[in-house]
């Protein structure tokens, strides 16, 4: 962790960035430590740094942008989503939601996968059209699932009960509350014990471990490597597709 520690620090002096440095080395234990760079920037953006702020704005909303404009999504919604996700990302109420970033994957996979999530909800919501292809073409990112389409469809249930069986305990809990209960992240903190930052790290590590899981099973019974199965993965309503399994699967 200690080189992470020191990329981060290095990727923000570059930048113009300063941050006390026992802050930052705590924010990172229990994080990955390949994008040092993406964590130490999301790091300075959540506690308000202007100038991270603005070298975020520069470098990543037009990635989230193009990966709207990718997945054909109307402009209106586009705008709309990113507007909202400014707001998430700095000052939901909640807490900013860049202290939910791992760092399993680049910043730019999270944001993809977060924008493209939302804007696939709103346009369903408002009966917009927007096809599985283009949802499909975008990046999966290990913290989304969703419904695997075509002929696979009884494959991959059986995937994900065989995934959501070999998830620890808790994890199959956390999971239930979130997406049974609708269990917030601030009530499960409390629920717990432990910070809300705690509380959510634990709910996405037990999603990327559901999806790790599908992915491996997929791979295997199929025969399939790792960019065929992701094509058979789509973005959409991770609520929704676990909610499925979860009512049905026991323990």
């Amino acid at each position: 962790m200690s080189a992470a520690l020191e990329q981060a620090l290095g990727f923000l002096s570059g930048i113009g960035v300063t941050v006390d440095r026992a802050a930052l080395s705590k924010w990172l234990s229990g994080r990955a430590s390949t994008h040092a760079d993406d964590l130490g920037l999301a790091y300075a953006c959540a506690r308000g740094d202007e100038v991270a702020a603005r070298h975020f704005e520069r470098t990543w909303i037009p990635v989230a942008a193009r990966a709207l404009q990718k997945a054909g999504i109307d402009a209106t919604i586009s705008d709309d989503v990113l507007s909202w996700l400014r707001a998430e990302l700095f000052a939901r109420d909640q807490g900013p939601l860049f202290d939910t970033y791992s760092g399993r994957s680049d910043l730019g996979g999270w944001l993809r996968a977060i924008v493209v999530h939302e804007a696939v909800r709103r346009a369903k919501k408002q009966r917009l059209e927007v096809t599985p292809e283009a949802v499909a073409d975008i990046p999966v990112p290990d913290i989304e699932l969703s419904a695997l389409r075509g002929a696979y469809g009884p494959e991959f249930t059986k995937a994900i009960a065989s995934s959501f069986a070999a998830l620890t305990v808790e994890q199959r809990n956390l999971l239930r509350q979130s997406f049974l209960d609708g269990l917030s992240i601030d009530v499960l903190a409390k629920l717990y014990g432990v910070h809300r930052a705690t509380a959510a790290r634990r709910v996405q590590a037990a999603r990327e471990a559901l999806a790790d899981g599908v992915r491996e099973h997929l791979k295997a019974t199929l025969k399939l490597g790792d960019s065929s199965v992701d094509e058979l993965i789509t973005l959409g309503n991770l609520e929704q597709s676990l909610s499925g399994l979860l009512r049905k699967t026991n323990g």
